[in-house]
């Protein structure tokens, strides 16, 4: 397995592993609009922005995960903070690839000069929420926020 940084061409062969996280993902529950083409676009724009990345899982040259990655002034300090923006890995190949991916988002955030990373986990990615934040405290890192959505009507 391997990562590379994705380009704009690369962004349709992300589509079935895109599909099996809509598949997977909590979005009816949620009730949250899930529209793969917005998705697709949105990690296009991370292809193209200064301040992102997008990377990919390799298998065999087949894409099994990706994970985009920005940065951002701190708004109270002088910091760079890069921040996890969207990941997925298919089921069958969680573990040492989801590393891999943490890894290189963790070597292009230095790259960039930032100060910390943040990596986020999302009852509306999965049912993983726990198991992922407990992978994460396992990784070093420490809780920073936990969010609460509601839904208006």
């Amino acid at each position: 397995m391997k990562v590379v940084k994705a380009t704009c061409e690369d962004i349709e062969r992300l589509r079935p592993v895109a599909l099996q996280w809509q598949e997977n993902c909590n979005g009816k529950a949620m009730k949250i609009d899930l529209d793969l083409e917005v998705h697709l676009a949105d990690l296009t724009s991370l292809v193209k922005r200064d301040d992102a990345e997008l990377f990919i899982l390799l298998r065999n040259n087949e894409p099994i995960g990706y994970m985009g990655v920005t940065c951002f002034k701190s708004p109270i300090g002088n910091q760079l903070i890069a921040n996890e923006h969207f990941w997925y890995v298919l089921t069958e190949f969680r573990g040492y690839s989801t590393l891999l991916l943490i890894k290189k988002a963790h070597e292009w955030a230095k790259s960039k000069g930032c100060s910390h990373i943040i990596f986020n986990t999302s009852n509306l990615a999965s049912d993983i929420h726990d198991k992922l934040c407990q992978f994460y405290e396992r990784l070093g890192m420490k809780k920073f926020e936990t969010s609460y959505i509601k839904e208006i009507v």
